[in-house]
């Protein structure tokens, strides 16, 4: 296995950068995991770039900038919004719990949890001519290639679940260029929606909650929980955050996709990527994806206390899924 490194960034004084150095002193390690695949190689150069200073998308602009790319703008999204009472509402009910709803504790196999960096991770790297099925598979649906992904690793998990029949919590990163602007580009632009995902929806039906709570609003309302923020000390929003963590109701797992770059191969590499979001106390699994020159790359990690193997089988169960479904439309 290729070194890891710890990449030292400057200070970031966004609001949504201090709520992170707020986790990190919960005792949470707050490191986005890169992973940089050479051409033709089975091993990966994992690098992690501190949370504190970047989201999942100015780390990735960073690492490929250091490395030569030329990238004048990273990625914008803007998104619809119709208002701000209704995804307040759902918000305060959803931190209340749901019978219907797994929760914190729902996870089979824990370990004592451990520091740093998870020993919990497993990976994989499609071909181009396999992304491509997986984008018309996803066109068949129809629905995102990102909610393609999400349904079947939200079934892939499920055997870990004590009630696999259970509504599952997930945690949807959104990127806030656009909406919101900082002087870096890299800097923490981030925001979230929080979908429930039951086992028979299918991946039209989670590609039509996501974009519900995107049009109502719901990561809006989010980005203006973050700035409240601004008015609580650092020991304040440590203490929040711990107790926060300790309620059983609550996403137990996040999900992120960095998108589709480079396409027609403009920077100059024959190098490969892979991303996972960090994953904080009371989450148990980690999830992320990234389309670099047409190859998907997944990788997922669970939290310090999950057993390393079964990440692997996590892995395996959640590609399963997607071959099936291939078979199944052919």
């Amino acid at each position: 296995m290729k070194p890891t490194r710890h990449i030292r960034l400057s200070h970031s004084t966004s609001t949504a950068s201090r709520w992170f150095r707020a986790a990190e002193a919960e005792g949470n390690f707050m490191g986005i995991r890169y992973g940089r695949v050479p051409h033709a190689s089975e091993e990966v150069e994992w690098s992690f770039v501190p949370h504190t200073v970047c989201d999942g998308i100015g780390g990735f602009v960073r690492l490929l900038r250091e490395r030569g790319a030329e990238i004048p703008m990273v990625p914008q999204s803007k998104h619809a919004c119709r208002g701000l009472i209704g995804p307040f509402w759902r918000l305060w009910c959803a931190s209340r719990g749901d019978q219907h709803c797994a929760d914190r504790g729902d996870w089979k196999r824990l370990e004592e949890p451990g520091t740093g960096p998870s020993d919990a991770v497993a990976w994989h790297l499609f071909t181009e001519e396999e992304t491509m099925v997986i984008r018309e598979n996803a066109r068949r649906e129809p629905c995102s290639v990102n909610s393609l992904l999400l349904k079947h690793l939200d079934d892939a998990i499920r055997p870990e679940i004590k009630r696999p029949d259970l509504t599952i919590p997930w945690m949807i990163p959104v990127n806030m260029r656009g909406a919101i602007r900082h002087p870096d580009d890299t800097e923490n632009h981030v925001s979230c929606v929080h979908l429930q995902i039951a086992a028979a929806d299918s991946p039209a039906m989670i590609h039509q909650q996501l974009h519900r709570r995107l049009e109502e609003g719901e990561h809006q309302a989010n980005q203006l929980l973050l700035g409240l923020g601004k008015f609580l000390s650092h020991a304040a929003k440590v203490g929040y955050l711990t107790k926060d963590r300790t309620k059983p109701a609550g996403n137990i797992g996040s999900f992120s996709n960095l998108g589709v770059w480079d396409t027609e191969k403009r920077i100059v590499t024959n190098d490969s990527w892979l991303f996972c979001p960090p994953v904080v106390r009371g989450q148990l699994l980690g999830a992320g994806c990234v389309t670099f020159q047409n190859r998907l790359g997944l990788s997922l990690q669970g939290h310090t206390h999950m057993p390393p193997l079964v990440a692997g089988n996590l892995m395996k169960r959640w590609l399963c899924g997607l071959r099936r479904r291939k078979n199944n439309v052919e």
